[in-house]
């Protein structure tokens, strides 16, 4: 029963992860107004949350798996 509760939580993060990056991306492409510049990077944001949004979604395969997630090469290499 705790499994599913972690996977339902860990997919509303996955969802407002995304709902971040799309908010980043809309406030990106809007234009640049002189009179009050912008303080935030948004792309930059929008890099991080891609890579959280990856390591969520590793994270949701590893719950409905029950394997975690391997990487492609031997360690050592």
């Amino acid at each position: 029963m705790s499994n599913n509760i972690e996977l339902l939580i860990t997919c509303a993060i996955l969802v407002l992860e995304l709902a971040l990056i799309a908010f980043c991306f809309y406030k990106s492409k809007q234009p640049p107004n002189p009179l009050k510049p912008r303080l935030v990077n948004y792309q930059l944001i929008i890099l991080f949350l891609v890579l959280f949004a990856l390591a969520t979604l590793a994270h949701i395969i590893s719950l409905v798996t029950g394997t975690q997630v391997q990487p492609r090469r031997r360690r050592g290499m």
